[in-house]
């Protein structure tokens, strides 16, 4: 577990000045992740969460919605599994897109140090696509993530640094990477509220800079 401690003002505003700069970039999109977990005993829970993207910062022209529900097992050694199924739309141009997608998950996770964390995900995703409106695919992910955490006065922060490579057997490559700064903001023992940065890079596209926001709960 990673404690928190308190910095000197000179990292920590550098780290909000990061921060700052990195949702001023924000011009593209707004999404919204709210995620609650149950814990059922010692070594499963039970997550539901739901996702809104929209096409402005300030939450406007919605063009994607979707929900999941999963259940996780913890494993030894800081391991985790998890299944998930996730029923997603997004407003095409001349369609809705309808999609069912079924993904296992497993992570692990270590302290590097009192106050620095490390943590991987890999996710297998088989997406599913309703009137054949697009092609059926299996589609990996790998994340690779920093975390610390420290005090200002009695607000407890919770920062993180993080790449996610995509992979499908459409293009048969890396075509996407999704790089992730921000914190999660300590509202109590069960609550965080999370506002971060997300700059995705699309193969044969335009980057995409987006602000993310959504409460992580635990019950």
């Amino acid at each position: 577990m990673i404690a928190s401690k308190k910095i000197p003002a000179i990292y920590l505003f550098l780290f909000l000045f990061l921060i700052l700069g990195s949702i001023l970039m924000c011009e593209d999109q707004g999404w919204i992740n709210n995620e609650i977990s149950f814990n059922v005993n010692k070594n499963w829970d039970f997550a539901v969460s739901n996702e809104g993207r929209y096409e402005e910062i300030t939450y406007q022209n919605p063009y994607l919605k979707n929900w999941q529900a999963g259940i996780i097992y913890t494993l030894p050694r800081n391991l985790y599994l998890c299944f998930r199924y996730k029923r997603e739309t997004t407003d095409e141009i001349q369609f809705i897109s309808a999609e069912n997608r079924f993904t296992l998950e497993s992570g692990w996770k270590k302290d590097l140090s009192e106050n620095l964390g490390f943590d991987v995900r890999f996710k297998a995703e088989i997406r599913e696509f309703e009137k054949e409106l697009a092609d059926d695919h299996l589609r990996l992910r790998f994340r690779i993530r920093l975390t610390t955490a420290f005090n200002i006065g009695d607000l407890k922060l919770k920062p993180f640094i993080a790449t996610e490579p995509f992979g499908d057997t459409l293009s048969n490559t890396i075509f996407r990477n999704r790089f992730y700064l921000g914190t999660a903001i300590v509202l109590s023992d069960k609550i965080d509220l999370i506002i971060n940065y997300i700059r995705q890079d699309t193969k044969d596209q335009e980057p995409i800079h987006i602000l993310n926001t959504g409460f992580d709960i635990e019950i």
